[in-house]
C-alpha cells in the first residue's frame, strides 16, 4: 500500500486533490478528497481493470461517475456518493433497489472496446478449475457452463455487482460503484448478487422476472463462484435451483 500511497500523492498534486484519510478497501486505495473519491486499484488486481471504461460507457446512469482517470497510475477519480451508505446497511429491499438499475446498466459497447470477454475467461476457467479443486458433481456442472458460453453474446456485465457497491447518494438514490466489467452474457450480471445473497433463490427468481434466463443464470451463479474461489458460495446457489423453480 506504500507504493499505492505515493501515486494517490502524485495524483493529488496532478488533479489538485486535498486528500482525506483513506476508506477501508482490500485491493485498492481508496480516499476521499472533497467531493470526489480517488481510487488506486493494484496492478494484480486484474478483475478492475476495466473499470474506468465501464463507468465512462455508463456516464453516471445509475452508477457513479467518472471525472478524471489515469491509466498510467491505475487511478480513477470518481464522484463521491453523500451520505454513501452501502445498500447492505441501509435496510431497504436489495431486490426493490438493484433490480431498475441492472436495467438502467444494460449495454453493449461498440467495437472495437478494450473489456475482456466472458468466452475468453470461460476458457481459461476450463482449463484452472481441474487444477484447483476435486473431481465432484458441482465442478463437472460448472465446466460445462464454461463449455457451453455464448461467443456472439456482446452485453457490458458486471461480475461484482451487490449491495455493498450499491451506495446512497444525492444525484440519484443509489449509485453503483465498483464494477469488474467483462463483455459477454448478459446472465453475468447476477453474479454477485447470487454469490452474496442469503437467498439465492430468491435472487434468481428476481431476475429471471426481468428477462434473465434461468438456466444460465443459475449456471453462471455457481459457477463464477467456483471460478472466485467461493467454493461454499458456489454449492448454496447451486442448490437454490429447486426452490427457484417452485416459485415459478
Amino acid at each position: 500500500m506504500n507504493a499505492l500511497r505515493q501515486l494517490a500523492d502524485e495524483c493529488a498534486a496532478a488533479w489538485g486533490l486535498a486528500l482525506e484519510p483513506p476508506l477501508e478497501s482490500e485491493a485498492s486505495l481508496v480516499i476521499p478528497a472533497g467531493d470526489a473519491v480517488l481510487k488506486l486499484n493494484a496492478d494484480w488486481h486484474f478483475e478492475a481493470e476495466f473499470e474506468a471504461d465501464a463507468l465512462a460507457l455508463w456516464g453516471g446512469h445509475g452508477a457513479v461517475r467518472l471525472l478524471a482517470r489515469d491509466d498510467e497510475r491505475h487511478a480513477l477519480l470518481i464522484e463521491r456518493c453523500r451520505p454513501g451508505t452501502r445498500l447492505w446497511d441501509a435496510g431497504d429491499d436489495e431486490i426493490e433497489v438493484v433490480s431498475p438499475l441492472l436495467t438502467r446498466l444494460e449495454l453493449e459497447p461498440t467495437e472495437p472496446h478494450p473489456f475482456r470477454m466472458v468466452a475468453d475467461e470461460a476458457d481459461r476457467w476450463l482449463e484452472e478449475l481441474p487444477q484447483r479443486y476435486p473431481p465432484s458433481r458441482l465442478l463437472d456442472a460448472a465446466l460445462e457452463v464454461f463449455r457451453t458460453v455464448d461467443r456472439d453474446a456482446k452485453h457490458l456485465v458486471n461480475q461484482d455487482l451487490h449491495g455493498g457497491n450499491v451506495l446512497r447518494a444525492e444525484r440519484e438514490s443509489w449509485l453503483v460503484i465498483d464494477p469488474k466489467p467483462l463483455v459477454g452474457e448478459r446472465e453475468l450480471d447476477g453474479v454477485g448478487l447470487l454469490r452474496n445473497a442469503d437467498d439465492p433463490a430468491r435472487w434468481l427468481h428476481a431476475l429471471v422476472e426481468l428477462g434473465y434466463d434461468r438456466e444460465r443464470s443459475w449456471g453462471w451463479g455457481f459457477a463464477h463462484a467456483l471460478a472466485w474461489d467461493n467454493a461454499q458460495d458456489a454449492a448454496r446457489i447451486y442448490a437454490a435451483r429447486e426452490r427457484s423453480s417452485r416459485r415459478r
